[in-house]
């Protein structure tokens, strides 16, 4: 059963729309509620998708733009896909960036026919969100279920029992979350991403892209290299550095041609991959990305190829960098350690590899001859 809520000050407005579907669509559930009313109702009733009117007292010469803050509520603390069925959607879509989980549509004489169409095209994200929050919910029961038991028995304080079921239980179910699924699914390789990022924060491995550069192009993106820790600026805190070192990035032919991997076939290529550079997550001084589609090409970053980046210079937003995504750990941390091994190797003198090698093989030879000997 598809529950909808309609948020809409003058409940007859929507009457035409509510009939429409009762007789064609046998399992929606339809609620209409008073801007008053309308986040009480949203949290008790959880609906499916919304139909939010945006003005109060609509028939007035200068009606209210209301619907703004309950669109806020809804989008911020119970997110849900939406429907903008207003006289005036321009003001809505004047103010937010578009999104798939967001329709407009203008009140009129069509207008019923064409929210039930805006509703079947939202009821693929309502199930993808539904099998979502389902999987949370059960990962979510299982950490507060694991760790109450420890919460009372080490507090007899109500105060302490609850901060502790609180951060516990939100570290436990980040664990529970970062996991394989129990039927063991692999994770995809796009999976590493945090996109957009979540932290405020430039961090280690962030995917950066020149602002006026095209998604699809490697050249216009850097990995960033500088430790986390010296970037935080959140909380009033001030970056302990001026730049940030970062990695520029290439298609993936050419970053295979930086590596030993050079020139070989396709064929013997596809067998090498996942034993070298996919398995170990870089290979030599080149990382592979994996493609997030329109937003990261599959990619190569050049451990050799290095700049310096103002920390002024980045942002999610009008700047020359545009943080694209976040890498999530542990794979932030294998980009740390690729680096660390490309950049701190220390540097030794020119050696005679020949007749080492030569050293060896006669080793070699000679403890075949000796295990020879033996087995006679």
């Amino acid at each position: 059963m598809l529950k909808l809520l309609f948020i809409e000050d003058e409940p007859s407005a929507v009457e035409p729309v509510v009939n429409l579907l009762k007789r064609e669509q046998t399992d929606i559930q339809c609620e209409v509620t008073l801007f008053a009313d309308a986040e009480s109702r949203v949290v008790t009733l959880r609906p499916d998708i919304v139909i939010l009117d945006l003005l109060v007292g609509g028939a007035t010469p200068e009606p209210e733009s209301a619907g703004l803050g309950t669109r806020d509520f809804i989008w911020n603390q119970h997110f849900c896909p939406l429907v903008i069925y207003s006289a005036r959607p321009d003001i809505h879509d004047e103010k937010y960036e578009p999104h798939p989980f967001v329709k407009s549509i203008q009140k009129g004489k069509d207008s019923p026919r064409k929210v039930m169409d805006a509703l079947g095209e939202l009821r693929p994200q309502v199930e993808a969100l539904t099998e979502a929050e389902e999987h949370v919910r059960q990962s979510f029961s299982c950490a507060m279920r694991d760790v109450a038991p420890y919460a009372f028995e080490a507090f007899t304080d109500a105060a302490q029992r609850t901060e502790t079921i609180k951060r516990s239980g939100r570290r436990r179910l980040a664990a529970l979350m970062d996991g394989l699924s129990r039927d063991a699914t692999m994770l995809a390789s796009w999976e590493q991403y945090l996109c957009p990022p979540v932290s405020s924060d430039i961090k280690l491995g962030d995917v950066l892209r020149k602002a006026d550069g095209k998604w699809d192009d490697p050249s216009s993106f850097r990995v960033a290299l500088t430790p986390s820790c010296d970037l935080v600026a959140s909380n009033g805190r001030v970056p302990k550095v001026d730049r940030v070192l970062a990695a520029k990035c290439c298609s993936m032919r050419v970053g295979l041609d930086l590596t030993s991997l050079k020139g070989m076939g396709l064929t013997k290529l596809k067998d090498r991959l996942p034993g070298t550079m996919l398995s170990h997550g870089y290979f030599e001084a080149t990382i592979p990305f994996p493609c997030l589609k329109g937003r990261i090409p599959t990619m190569a970053a050049d451990l050799r190829d290095l700049e310096f980046i103002s920390v002024g210079d980045i942002g999610v937003e009008n700047r020359p960098f545009l943080r694209v995504a976040s890498i999530d750990s542990p794979f932030r941390e294998m980009v740390a350690w690729a680096y660390l091994h490309t950049a701190c190797r220390p540097g030794l003198p020119d050696r005679d590899f020949n007749s080492w090698r030569d050293e060896i093989m006669s080793t070699l030879g000679n403890n075949v001859a000796t295990n020879r000997h033996e087995s006679c």
